[in-house]
């Protein structure tokens, strides 16, 4: 879906992928000649017939002189009136097939920073993705079995996506026994909506649900509730779920964590909210105190929608995600940074989205590299390291929003993994002090208010104390990665001792940062830090042992390519393949990476993990077996791979087979991804296969 809204988040991202806080990208025509300035809007949710009806008054500035004003609207959503502060309705043309948007007739030509009150009244069905921003994804939704409507989904007069941010008062009308979740700076309260002065008009003048198909009476306001939202600093509001929710508040000193989710998703409130706390306590120690309160909510949603949805304050979960036998961090993490990235600092324009993609990616990265052990730590770093070249050579992490479908995988790779991994470089280059001064100082500056690519480069040549524009021109408006080679000589002294000497080599002449060398020796591991500017660099480096070899960037602190990581983003490319079901590309790339070198469990073990996705069993235990006979490169690949071989086992009936497979596991004793747990419970039960894809470690 490229920039599908004028002729076109995002993550959550997302993936969301979007991925979260999804791109759902705009064009940007006349994106400055507006500014809204605020919503009051009142909108009903009528379940048992998919339809909502609603009254948006939005107050804007004119940003130059005009007569017309253009904002987006959902295609399914069917305007009956529009009408300017003294009532008198307006001219207007809406399209509903192709751009997705309004243009009204203002009646007279308006002076530039005037202020203008423009009321909506229309009203229609969001059952499918028609009329979103996503082909196959539906982003708001009505129905008995629970209700979501977020803001991508344009289901309100809207401007300028993720960049214009307004004040809001927001009503939402339910049957009474629903219950709302959304964020509000006030509290939240359901009072009966024959309270609310507005209600007889949303009702009596928005016109039937569809053009085809009058609506039947709504129930009485005696049977219906109002939850009001409220927002007096400009957000990026409309961002709720409702359905017959059972909640739930996890408190954590100050912080409260409250989860809105349907019966049979409650044991995972504990798990979920121990997590998020976690999150919470290790993000405000590092970035700065969260913007929004106090308050932070997790409501759960269907599978047709994203795996996640973050707004202020808010994130919604697709049911999928609710499973506590999956690991859950790396996403909450990502969900929750963007209430500091992109939320809580928010963007010029969404050209800028590699300053909340991108970062908070990151953010998950580094909270996850907190608590692992160094095995963790580096099997983290190198799987970051991956996904960051899997479609590195597209385009650059400041083009990628304009050239690329922000769903699309080379668009995750670009912005979110590389993007991610350029932070971590920064980091490297500055040093831990200066670089998280500099998050905490970007935080403060811009928290509620916009920045920019640009703003944030000023900021780290500030932070720096020299102009970072080489890092930026390399690294954020550029393609291409460095290559190492290395040729060096080994000197005997006087003294009995060794000196290396030689010289690493590589061809983007702009290259300029630290780079690590590892002398592997009989006597141990001597390591130094050169600084490397240009095409190549010296060094020497002394040692007491005899030298092995000399590894250049040890612990994959510079975003690089070799021969070995070619194979990997292969692999990474395959893996993310086998995710969308696309099979026969998968193996492609899976076969692709065994003919560079047939010794690449990795490689292998992913082939069967295909093969017994597709119940291709005894294929799929002759792929583990290779993979076993590989260069067991990563080390838990080994007891990965006799578990899957054990289902390989059993799914072909050969249970004695499939118990000496999980034994072997259990004798390894690796406990990657909690092979141990997995291997006693194959042990204890056969395993079956079930209507979900295959599961393991990657």
């Amino acid at each position: 879906m490229k920039r599908r809204w004028l002729g076109s988040l995002i993550t959550i991202l997302c993936l969301a992928l979007a991925p979260n806080l999804p791109g759902f990208a705009q064009e940007k025509n006349a994106a400055a000649d507006i500014d809204i300035i605020s919503y009051k809007i009142d909108a009903e949710l009528i379940p048992a017939e998919h339809a909502l009806q609603a009254k948006s008054v939005v107050k804007l500035k004119a940003i130059k002189g005009t007569q017309s004003v253009i904002l987006e609207l959902n295609g399914s959503l069917a305007i009956s009136k529009v009408s300017n502060a003294e009532g008198k309705q307006l001219q207007f043309i809406q399209d509903k097939v192709s751009a997705l948007n309004v243009r009204v007739d203002l009646g007279q030509f308006v002076e530039p920073n005037t202020e203008i009150d423009l009321t909506f009244e229309y009203s229609g069905q969001l059952v499918t993705p028609e009329g979103g921003p996503l082909p196959d994804k539906r982003m708001a939704y009505i129905g008995t079995e629970g209700s979501y409507l977020t803001y991508a989904a344009r289901w309100f007069p809207f401007h300028d996506y993720f960049a214009d941010r307004a004040t809001a008062e927001i009503n939402i009308i339910v049957p009474r026994d629903i219950i709302v979740a959304g964020f509000s700076e006030e509290p939240v309260m359901p009072r009966s909506a024959s309270s609310l002065a507005r209600d007889k008009a949303i009702t009596s003048s928005a016109g039937p649900a569809s053009s085809s198909q009058a609506r039947p009476a709504s129930t009485s306001a005696q049977d219906k509730v109002v939850y009001s939202f409220i927002n007096k600093n400009p957000r990026l509001p409309g961002t709720f779920a409702a359905s017959r929710y059972i909640t739930r508040t996890i408190k954590s000193g100050a912080m409260e964590i409250e989860f809105f989710v349907k019966p049979g998703s409650e044991s995972v409130i504990d798990s979920f909210g121990a997590e998020a706390a976690q999150i919470f306590a290790f993000y405000n120690s590092k970035f700065g105190p969260y913007a929004f309160g106090n308050r932070y909510l997790i409501a759960e949603v269907d599978n047709e929608t994203l795996p996640t949805y973050t707004m202020a304050g808010t994130t919604l979960v697709a049911q999928r995600l609710l499973d506590k036998s999956k690991p859950i961090d790396e996403i909450l993490a990502r969900e929750i940074a963007y209430q500091w990235w992109g939320l809580g600092v928010g963007l010029k324009s969404f050209d800028d989205i590699w300053l909340s993609q991108g970062l908070a990616e990151f953010s998950s990265l580094l909270f996850r590299q907190s608590r692992a052990n160094e095995a963790a730590y580096q099997a983290i770093t190198r799987e970051a390291m991956e996904r960051a070249l899997s479609f590195e050579s597209q385009t650059s992490i400041r083009r990628a929003p304009a050239e690329l479908d922000d769903q699309s995988p080379a668009y995750q790779s670009i912005v979110f993994y590389k993007g991610a991994y350029v932070f971590q470089m920064l980091r490297n280059t500055l040093g831990d002090d200066k670089f998280f001064s500099l998050l905490k100082d970007y935080y403060s500056k811009y928290n509620d208010q916009k920045a920019s690519i640009d703003d944030f480069e000023a900021l780290v040549s500030n932070k720096a104390g020299t102009d970072m524009r080489y890092f930026f021109g390399l690294w954020v408006d550029s393609t291409g990665v460095p290559e190492f080679k290395v040729d060096y000589s080994i000197v005997r002294t006087r003294a009995g001792a060794f000196k290396v000497r030689g010289t690493v080599r590589q061809e983007l002449d702009a290259f300029k940062m630290p780079l690590d060398l590892a002398l592997r020796s009989e006597d141990g591991v001597e390591r130094i830090t050169i600084n490397f500017a240009g095409t190549s660099a010296d060094f020497e480096i002394a040692s007491k042992g005899k030298p092995i070899e000399v590894v250049i960037d040890p612990d994959n602190k510079i975003l690089r390519i070799s021969d070995e990581l070619r194979i990997a983003v292969i692999v990474r490319r395959g893996i993310q393949r086998l995710k969308n079901e696309e099979y026969p590309e998968a193996e492609q790339e899976f076969q692709a990476a065994i003919k560079l070198n047939r010794g690449s469990s990795w490689a292998w073990y992913n082939l069967g993990l295909l093969y017994l996705e597709q119940r291709n069993y005894q294929r799929a235990t002759d792929a583990f077996s290779s993979a076993l006979d590989g260069d067991l490169i990563p080390p838990w690949v080994e007891v990965w791979s006799y578990i899957k071989r054990g289902n390989s086992y059993d799914a072909l009936g050969q249970r004695e087979r499939a118990v000496a497979e999980y034994n072997k596991a259990i004798s390894n004793g690796n406990d990657y991804d909690n092979a141990q747990a997995a291997a006693q419970q194959y042990l204890s039960k056969p395993y079956r296969r079930g209507g979900s894809p295959v599961e393991g470690s990657e």
